[in-house]
Order: structure tokens, then sequence, then C-alpha cells
């Protein structure tokens, strides 16, 4: 499976996530559905290797 980045602005961004000073989040998304959220893109795109470098290495179930 892959990792996804998307690039969520205005009210794409969750409420929880939302402030004056945020005007971009990135979500970076397992191959689990599990996200995160950042607002650095050069560590959300870190984090997408690092996610797709440990599923690689996963055995298969």
């Amino acid at each position: 499976m892959s990792v996804t980045v998307t690039k969520l602005e205005g009210d794409d961004i969750p409420e929880h996530l939302r402030h004056p000073d945020i005007a971009m989040v990135y979500r970076v998304t397992d191959a689990d559905g599990n996200s995160r959220y950042l607002t650095d893109d050069v560590e959300a795109a870190q984090l997408a290797v690092s996610i797709s470098d440990r599923q690689q290495l996963k055995p298969d179930a």
C-alpha cells in the first residue's frame, strides 16, 4: 500500500487544528488509514518517506 500526503487549506483543515496563524496543514495517511497532521511541508515529506520505508520492511500478513 501507499502513503499519501494531502495539502489542506481553509475549511478542509480539521476544526481542532484551525488557528489564525495556520493557513495550511499537511495530512500524512498510511496504508492502514492512520493520519497525522503537520504544518511543515518538509516534515510531512520526511514522515511520508519514513512510513513508506517501514511499510516496505513489514512482512506481508
